[in-house]
């Protein structure tokens, strides 16, 4: 008798565990793409058909173990704030870029079950910031900085496709975009061309055009050898002056 008095309450705790833990729902939008570097808010809506007494929410990552943001702690990641009402779960994004993507999940824990529900996040593409210089006598270098995803450069002039005629590095920031400089080797004296960014998986352009300086294409050698006749000629000025003078004499 004791051995069954015994077992029924093990089942019924059981099974009022499980009705509890069924009675906690979380709900969210399974898949956002956020804009790059625009303030995001990830949020889960929670109902309850009980009061939830000693509740603990927090938010994990998949692709980072560590990654914990608890509204209650001090101890929160870089970058990101969190909150909970009885209501919703809300994860903020403050500078969203490439390495934030993954799969967040919010979770919900008591003593009588727990819930969680997950979020895969997806980020937009990042434009950079472009600059542009004579990287040396007949040499233009372009760079695209903080770019994704990753993308390649090529040159043109006007139709003209010049991209034979350049060098390409690409590096990885730690933030998952790309800096990608082009340097363009001159080969006759136009003064305009493009520098255009090809997205390899957007498929489309970003152009940049280019006014090469006037006194590029002065070499080092050909500026040497007109500082040298200017030289020459106030040398020769002073000669004159002097034996004008001594003329006068």
């Amino acid at each position: 008798m004791l051995v069954v008095m015994l077992f029924l309450i093990i089942l019924l705790t059981s099974d009022y565990s499980k009705v509890h833990a069924d009675q906690i729902q979380l709900r969210a939008f399974k898949h956002q793409r956020v804009n790059c570097n625009e303030r995001t808010v990830l949020q889960c809506n929670s109902s309850s058909l009980m009061p939830l007494n000693g509740v603990k929410v927090f938010w994990k990552k998949l692709e980072e173990k560590d990654f914990e943001c608890d509204p209650t702690s001090s101890n929160i990641p870089p970058g990101f704030e969190c909150n909970y009402t009885r209501e919703a779960l809300t994860l903020t994004i403050s500078n969203p870029t490439p390495a934030n993507m993954g799969t967040y999940f919010c979770c919900l824990q008591m003593d009588s079950g727990h819930a969680k529900e997950n979020i895969n996040v997806s980020i937009g593409e990042c434009t950079g910031e472009f600059s542009n210089q004579m990287a040396g006598p007949k040499q233009i270098q372009c760079s695209f900085n903080g770019v994704y995803p990753k993308a390649i450069i090529n040159w043109f002039h006007y139709d003209n496709n010049l991209t034979a005629n350049s060098t390409i590095t690409s590096l990885l920031n730690s933030d998952g975009t790309f800096n990608i400089t082009s340097v363009l080797n001159i080969q006759d004296d136009q003064k305009r061309y493009n520098c255009s960014l090809w997205s390899l998986e957007q498929g489309r352009y970003l152009n940049q055009e280019i006014e090469v300086p006037h006194h590029a294409d002065s070499s080092p050698s050909s500026r040497v050898r007109t500082q040298h006749c200017l030289s020459w000629t106030l040398i020769l000025l002073s000669l004159m002056f002097s034996l004008r003078a001594c003329s006068f004499l």
